[in-house]
């Protein structure tokens, strides 16, 4: 995986269990991966969502709206996954 973009609304209730493991788990994904982008974009009205993009450019997304802080975490675990299975570019 090469980056992880989490969209989400600040205020609306579908995206609380994103925000839920932002709060939990964003400082302590970045001291393990300080160099891996984890970008964080906030907009009012947005669908909570989580893409992954990997080598030559491939991405997959999830929507996550109304997704628990568990169901979310699943979700990441699960494109880490997806990813390990992906052809390399070997950058």
């Amino acid at each position: 995986m090469q980056e992880l973009r989490i969209h989400l609304c600040q205020t609306s209730a579908e995206s609380k269990g994103v925000r839920d493991f932002i709060l939990a788990n964003y400082a302590e994904m970045k001291k393990a991966n300080p160099h891996f982008p984890i970008l964080i974009r906030e907009c009012a009205g947005t669908e909570a969502s989580l893409t992954a993009r990997y080598d030559f450019g491939a991405e997959k997304s999830v929507n996550l709206q109304g997704a628990t802080l568990g169901a979310v975490q699943q979700q990441v675990e699960q494109l880490i996954l997806a990813g390990q299975s992906m052809p390399k570019s070997g950058e």
